[in-house]
């Protein structure tokens, strides 16, 4: 491409200070000035004719040309008429012959290349080169870390839960149960491994099984925990997209479907066979049923979908020892191959067992009998157990962890217990007796049977309006929160309908400051009702939820529960305390209950506390004993008066529940939770993750970035800030709420006000931002002033950014070995490689920056050349580097698992074989990397 000074109507110029206008035509000509149009934008500009910011385009033989029709030409030939450029030549597309004046050419049209731009004298300022620059060294560093996946989660740094995600979300298509124990977080575990699988390109697909009353909660805490914006589908959406041909499944990367909806559909559930996931997560995987011969419906379409996925994560928090046969049907969900026969595993597992006996002395410090030496001999080498008693803690750990590793199902399973993890606060019930009303009493006795009216009689037809003005809770409720007058207050009653009129009662009756939260409202309703409660001042007291407020949010800052009425099943009582009683919650949880005497709600009051004792405690045995007790206990409920009949419930409930503690604790493996815990072997990881947090690295460059493409950062107090677009802003930022959002960069603000948006390395809102400034033209070239009194007046330097990149399928990981590499070249007017750092730099204007480019282009292109010389040398120095690191890092873990896969029949055969091709694969292909030139950039010295 060439300048040229005459101006001849229908030519085609740029504007070197508007680049954004599109290639403009010129439409008149008079003496002393020059009028343009610029199609794209229907703007037009008139510039004095002798000094007009303007650059002609001129292409030249083999160059491509696209027309304002869309079609492409390959220059052949060039000819002049009138001071137009025609161009001559074939269509790409067809080969078509064709001719094109240059008034015809793609209005959209824009210098690309950084030496093509730079050479035009189309430049931007100088901060543009240093942010992009910045950008690419960032999402390097950020691609090849070992916390990717890790610092962006909206969660407590809590060492079993990083442990897991880092064991489990490190490996290909990993296939796993995780089955801590209830309150420990199994939901949080599967989003941190879901979250690196993505991340990391091991996975790109993923399909979330939930029983239909947990599909919105899986949908908010993906979103909340991780950033992950999965689609519902049920049978309502599928038919929608009936019409669009294909399978529905395939229109989405992430989706959360309930069980039920693939179990009732065999369409849907064919077509979700169809789609091939890369990960599957199924939750409450103990519903899946299973005996020999007897598979339940349920248990064949997770099998089947199992069959088809690479990966598979099941949750579950039910034990093994509640149904053995079905935890070994679970397994064979994981690896059939190896899970084959039900009685070969039950005698595999008395071996573990007996090892998991043996290691006792070993992790209390004690000494090791014979027995116990000899147990431990049948997974160790002779070696390994010489003079073990006499040995240091490294050779006592370091056998340890070789148990872990040959561990049973160790690497299939995944189980703490809260007797293991530290953390939980006290639990503590208050019991409050209430005379039933009259009006409830006459109701109830005419339909005996309705369980759900015996135990919420609010919801009578009868009395449905009405109920607020005389039942006695209502005004227990206010004088409770008036007793609790400064403490936030979550209550938590089973229907909406309820909670808006408790509410409203509270307005009226005491001006008390309190929110409603229920499933009729919107996400973003949702949000800021939790925010109104979690505000410390101005905010609401008392949050009022339908049964949804049990649907896994974090409200640990309230320590007061007030449950209105009690759910009949175990599972969703433990899932209401839950939402208090969290690991770091500070304060005793206080759980307020408020029951008519004699009533049904005191017969399961009773069966809950006395039974059971759920509420002071977490209650593993719970839908169990349920089901065992269910119908005497309906049978109590229907009849609360006859009390020996509800007492023989109590007594058979406590003594069915000591059974089955007893069995969950002699059934510990206390190996395998050492396994799941991580202990001695996370805390590196955790101070990696902890000192990255403290580095003030990310806000610093991010508070420069949004300020240059256009977002106004404002302080917004505790440590978090207001990001509101301004009417500079380049281009609208994914994810950004037009109206500005609020966010921060520490996690522990982002875990106590979950309103409040998590910035992080991994977040997307910082990659969309990033990627917002590497993928536009600006800063592609830039001219700059320094003043370096050391140098002559002119001397120059010519700053040269390349990308070195490759591509590569997904799976094979290319970004964790070898991303986008930035290399910078530095040359000055002597074609000297010069490594310094240009600080304090001026923008130069137009006129002055095209005079310095026409005198110094025969020069500067010279330095290009240069430059390219130098980084392709550079490059070959960063892939032979990465390339080592790569095997270093791939062959020592293909190795491993080769040795492990001798004793611990975990192993998979595909993981072994993925890692070999992958190895042999990412040697080709990053030995094939290319290098481009990203940006460029002219400082010419000029010392004042």
């Amino acid at each position: 491409m060439a300048k040229q000074q005459n101006f001849a109507l229908g030519q085609r110029w740029l504007s070197d200070t508007e680049t954004d206008l599109g290639l403009g035509t010129i439409v008149q000509i008079e003496s002393r000035t020059v009028t343009v149009l610029f199609p794209a934008t229907g703007e037009t500009r008139v510039y004095a004719a002798q000094t007009a910011p303007l650059t002609r385009i001129e292409f030249l033989v083999g160059d491509n040309v696209k027309s304002h029709e869309g079609w492409e030409l390959l220059v052949e030939q060039v000819q002049q008429n009138d001071g137009q450029l025609i161009y001559i030549g074939h269509r790409i597309d067809n080969s078509e012959a064709v001719t094109l004046k240059e008034t015809f050419i793609d209005h959209h049209f824009q210098l690309n290349q950084p030496e093509q731009r730079l050479l035009n004298g189309q430049f931007d300022d100088p901060k543009w080169f240093e942010l992009r620059e910045q950008c690419l060294s960032h999402q390097f560093e950020h691609n090849t870390s070992s916390l990717l996946g890790f610092v962006g989660a909206r969660v407590d740094l809590i060492p079993h839960q990083l442990h897991i995600a880092s064991e489990v979300g490190r490996r290909h298509a990993p296939r796993v149960l995780l089955a801590d124990e209830v309150g420990l977080g199994k939901t949080i575990e599967a989003a941190l491994i879901i979250h690196q699988q993505l991340l990391t390109a091991r996975a790109q697909r993923v399909l979330i099984v939930v029983p239909s009353s947990l599909v919105h909660q899986w949908l908010v805490e993906m979103l909340r925990r991780v950033n992950l914006a999965f689609s519902v589908f049920d049978e309502e959406r599928c038919e929608a997209m009936s019409d669009d041909s294909g399978n529905p499944f395939e229109a989405e990367q992430l989706i959360i479907c309930s069980l039920d909806f693939l179990t009732h559909n065999s369409r849907y559930y064919q077509q979700a066979l169809e789609a091939q996931w890369d990960l599957m997560v199924v939750d409450e995987a103990h519903h899946l049923i299973w005996s020999e011969g007897q598979p339940s419906q349920q248990y064949q379409v997770i099998e089947g979908l199992a069959n088809v996925t690479k990966g598979v994560l099941l949750l579950t928090a039910t034990p093994d020892q509640l149904g053995h046969e079905s935890h070994f049907a679970r397994l064979r969900l994981l690896d059939p191959a190896r899970f084959h026969d039900y009685h070969s595993f039950v005698s595999e597992e008395k071996q573990y067992s007996q090892l998991a006996d043996a290691i006792g002395p070993l992790l209390s410090g004690a000494k090791l009998s014979d027995d116990n030496i000899q147990a431990i001999g049948q997974f160790a080498a002779p070696e390994m157990l010489e003079d073990i008693n006499r040995s240091g803690i490294s050779a006592k750990t370091k056998l340890l962890h070789t148990l872990l590793d040959q561990h049973g199902t160790g690497r299939l399973l995944f189980r703490n217990s809260r007797a293991g993890v530290s953390g939980f606060p006290t639990r503590k019930l208050f019991e409050y007796s209430l005379q039933q009303p009259i009006e409830y009493s006459l109701l109830l006795a005419e339909d005996p049977n309705n369980l759900q009216l015996q135990l919420t009689p609010e919801r009578h037809p009868d009395v449905v309006n009405t109920w607020v003005n005389f039942d006695p809770r209502v005004e227990w409720f206010i004088n409770q929160l008036k007793s609790l007058k400064g403490e936030k207050v979550l209550t938590i009653c089973a229907n909406a309908s309820t909670a808006l009129q408790l509410s409203e009662a509270l307005r009226i009756k005491a001006g008390t400051r309190s929110t409603v939260f229920h499933e009729g409202m919107g996400i973003v309703e949702r949000d800021r009702a939790a925010n109104y409660f979690a505000q410390s001042e101005e905010g609401a007291q008392v949050l009022i939820c339908s049964e949804i407020g049990s649907e896994g949010r974090n409200f640990q800052f309230a320590h007061h529960l007030i449950l209105f009425d009690l759910p009949l099943v175990p599972d969703l009582l433990e899932q209401r305390i839950g939402r208090l009683d969290r690991i770091g919650q500070k304060h005793d949880v206080c759980i307020h209950v408020p029951y008519f005497d004699m009533s049904a709600q005191q017969v399961l009051l009773d069966w809950y506390h006395q039974g059971l004792g759920a509420f002071e405690h977490t209650c593993p045995t719970g839908m169990t004993v349920y089901e065992e007790t269910q119908e005497l206990l309906h049978a109590c409920i229907q009849d609360p008066n006859d009390i020996p009949k509800s007492q023989q419930l109590i007594n058979q409930t406590a003594s069915l529940h000591r059974q089955l503690k007893q069995k969950l604790e002699h059934g510990r493996d206390k190996l395998l939770e050492l396994n799941s815990s991580g202990k001695g072997r996370i805390d590196g990881l955790l101070d990696e993750i902890l000192q990255a947090e403290q580095s003030p690295k990310l806000e610093l460059f991010m508070t420069r970035l949004f300020d240059a493409i256009g977002l106004l950062q404002e302080d917004h107090g505790e440590s978090c800030y207001l990001l509101r677009p301004t009417e500079t802003m380049i281009s609208p930022l994914p994810g950004l709420d037009e109206e500005g959002m609020t966010v921060t960069y520490e996690r522990t603000t982002a875990t106590l006000l979950e309103h409040v948006t998590f910035l992080s390395w991994d977040h997307p809102m910082i990659h969309h931002a990033m990627d917002m400034l590497t993928t536009d033209i600006i800063g592609k070239s830039s001219v700059a002033f320094c003043s370096n009194k050391s140098k002559p007046a002119g001397a120059y330097w010519l700053e040269c950014l390349f990308v070195l990149s490759a591509k590569a399928a997904h799976g094979l990981q290319l970004s964790r070995f070898l991303p986008p590499t930035p290399i910078k070249i530095c040359v000055d007017a002597n074609l000297t490689l010069v490594n310094s750092q240009f600080i304090q730099l001026e923008p130069v204007l137009p006129k002055m920056g095209n005079q310095l480019i026409s005198a110094l282009k025969s020069q500067l292109e010279k330095c290009l050349d240069t430059a390219q010389q130098h980084a392709e040398q550079q490059s070959q120095i960063v892939k032979t580097k990465r390339i080592d690191q790569m095997q270093e890092m791939l062959v020592t873990e293909h190795d491993r698992l080769q040795r492990l896969q001798k004793v611990n029949p975990s192993i998979r055969d595909e993981e072994i074989e993925h890692i070999a091709n992958q190895i042999n694969s990412l040697k080709n292909i990053m030995s094939d990397a290319k290098l481009n030139l990203e940006a460029v950039r002219l400082i010419v010295n000029n010392p004042k």
